[in-house]
Order: C-alpha cells, then structure tokens, then sequence
C-alpha cells in the first residue's frame, strides 16, 4: 500500500492508497445528489438500501457504468473514511458494483482502489479535501454541491471568515450562499414532484441570485411571503432564467405587474410593464442583451479588443456613461 502526505490548509494528511471490494464500503446518506432526499425519510430509514436506490434512478450514474465497463474497471481512486463510509465516489461504488451484477466474477470490477483517510482527521479538514479534489477534477462541484460543501464546513465548527478565505469571497457571499441553500431545502424541494431530479439542483443560481439582489430583499422585508411565491414560480417555470430573477423587482414594484406573474406568468407581466413604459422597457431590455453578449465573448473577441484601439474606445465609452449614470443615482438618494 502506497501513502502520500498531503497538505490540505495548513494540515497534513496521510493518505494510504488500497485495493478495495465497493461491497465493502458504506454509501454516504449526506452525499450532495441525495442528501435532501434521505432527510425526508425516518431515521431508521436512511440506510444503505435507500442510498443505493437514490443513486441508482439517476441517469448519469447508468452513463457511468457503461463508462466503467467500457474502460474496463476504474482508475480515479475514491476517498474513504476510517470507519468505512465514503467520503467522495458514491457514484462510482454503485456503478462498480451494477458492473459486478452483471458480469459476475469478472476480475476488471472485483476492486477499485481508494484513499484511506486516517480517523484522527478533523471533519472540516475531510471537507477540504473534498473542495481540492473537485476544484482539481474535470467534474468539479456544481453551483448547489458547492453551497453544501460551505454548509458542511460551517457543521464542522469553522466560522463564515474562514469559509469565505477558502473560497475567495467576502463573509457576506458565504451567507448568501448558505441561505439560497437552506431556501431551497426548505420552500422549494418539498414542493416539487421529485426532489431528486437534478434539474433542480440547476436552479440554485435563481435562489441565490434572490439573496444577492438589493432590490429584492428590500421587498422580501416587506413582504414575508415573497420567499413561499418565489419557490413557486420557479417550480411552474414563470422564473425560468436568471435574467428573470434580475428584472423581478421592476415587476414587484406593480401590483398589477406580480398579479399577472402570479396567475399567467413572466411574460405577461413584462409585457404589462412593457405597454405602461415601453421606453423604459426597451432601455433594460436592451441592456440585460449587452450584458449577456458581453458574458459569452470568445477568446478570439478578446484578442481582437486587445489589438484594436476603435473597439477599446467603444468600450471605454460605455463605461464611462455607465458610471456616469451610477453617480447620478447616489446624488439622488443622498438628496432623497
């Protein structure tokens, strides 16, 4: 058995390579893709079976055994705790063992090899570890895993500060980040048809794009049902963008306007303003456009505004009148 000492945030791991049997392993009940699901069952319920099944009815766990098979076992090393629950590959334990059902004694599936963490390892420094290893690996966390992985730090025993030092962000991120989740877990999972479909967790940025705009926590303050609506909409698709939710508080300043978004949806809204200020709707309009295009410039545009001193100017110019018009909206709220 090979080891490797690494250093995760100022700790130093020995981490103990091994040949393992996946049966001989336990699934992780608090694994991101199923952890809100094996909530809602009793405790007695959140077993190995349940964790198996939830795993299992996804698709990309199925695309990851014929992977499996096709590459003739697995080479990425999974990570296990000492006392045997895994701490990163659940999905692969599963698939290995689905490739082992079907071709029974095949050696390629008998054993997949695994980091063994040692025991005397503190909780919030396996979840470090888990952060590098997916900031390091082509799967990544996604958005929403990301969220949980702060959530499982702050369990941990570490504080906001330090969360947000590890993510290069400000505290006030981290609990944005930390609050879009615990909205999710708490408005809008329960209310979906199935929980586990990982369109949801797609969705995150809607929700946490609902905590980093100003303008919508300042109705949220104001009306303590927005948080319940809002799980709505996005579950009936009337918000099904993030652009949607960045022009939600021009909607929410109308009554009329929230009505129409309520009962029809996000179009007919936005068409209502629309016809009562169709200026003022063709100038956001316009701008949401510039900031979406401007979001998807290639490499290649970028070398060409690099090299092109016409195009810098036009920039340089939309800055500027953007600033401009920034300045003009302090001196009015000051002189409010």
């Amino acid at each position: 058995m090979a080891t490797y000492v690494r250093n995760i945030q100022g700790h130093s791991v020995e981490l103990t390579l091994m040949e393992i049997d996946p049966n001989s392993v336990r699934l992780d009940p608090t694994n991101p893709r199923i952890g809100f699901s094996m909530r809602q069952l009793a405790e007695n319920e959140r077993n190995e079976g349940a964790c198996v099944l939830l795993l299992t009815s996804q698709e990309d766990t199925e695309a990851l055994r014929r992977s499996i098979v096709a590459s003739n076992g697995i080479q990425e090393p999974i990570y296990v705790r000492s006392d045997g629950r895994v701490a990163e590959g659940n999905r692969r334990v599963v698939a290995l063992r689905a490739a082992q059902e079907e071709f029974p004694g095949d050696e390629r599936f008998l054993k997949m090899p695994a980091w063994l963490i040692p025991d005397i390892t503190p909780e919030h420094v396996v979840q470090d570890l888990l952060n590098e290893v997916h900031l390091g690996s082509v799967r990544g966390w996604a958005p929403y895993e990301r969220a949980l992985q702060m959530r499982a730090l702050m369990d941990g025993g570490l504080i906001e500060d330090e969360i947000a030092e590890r993510y290069r962000m400000t505290s006030r991120e981290v609990r944005q980040q930390l609050a879009a989740v615990e909205f999710m877990d708490r408005l809008y999972f329960p209310i979906t048809s199935d929980p586990t479909d990982p369109e949801h967790r797609a969705k995150f940025s809607y929700f946490l794009e609902f905590y980093k705009n100003g303008r919508i926590q300042t109705h949220n303050d104001s009306n303590p049902d927005l948080p319940e609506r809002f799980a709505r909409w996005v579950r009936d698709a009337h918000i099904d963008t993030g652009a949607r939710v960045r022009r939600l508080p021009r909607i929410l300043d109308s009554k009329e306007a929230t009505r129409l978004l309520d009962v029809i949806g996000f179009d007919a809204a936005d068409d209502y303003l629309a016809k009562q200020h169709p200026e003022e709707q063709e100038l956001y309009a316009l701008l949401e456009r510039t900031r979406a295009r401007l979001a998807l410039m290639t490499v290649t545009e970028l070398r060409e505004l690099s090299s092109s001193e016409e195009r810098q100017e036009i920039l340089k110019t939309v800055q500027e009148e953007l600033s401009n018009v920034q300045q003009a909206m302090e001196r009015l709220r000051r002189d409010s």
